[in-house]
């Protein structure tokens, strides 16, 4: 998955940069940097799994 998606998979959910680097637990601004250019297969990763993480407590939260 590219930067790209990456960012349109956030935009898609509503869910903010600053959000997803709270649950990576690094600066706002660090995790901005990182997309300056194609992130490693690592950080994909770990950035897809916040992402869904997000996603999960919403859903979680909508039902209790």
């Amino acid at each position: 998955m590219s930067n790209e998606k990456i960012r349109a998979m956030m935009r898609e959910n509503n869910i903010f940069m600053w959000q997803v680097a709270k649950k990576l637990n690094v600066y706002e601004t660090s995790f901005s940097k990182w997309f300056r250019e194609e992130l490693s297969e690592e950080r994909k990763q770990r950035v897809i799994s916040a992402i869904e993480e997000i996603i999960a407590d919403r859903l979680k939260n909508a039902k209790g």
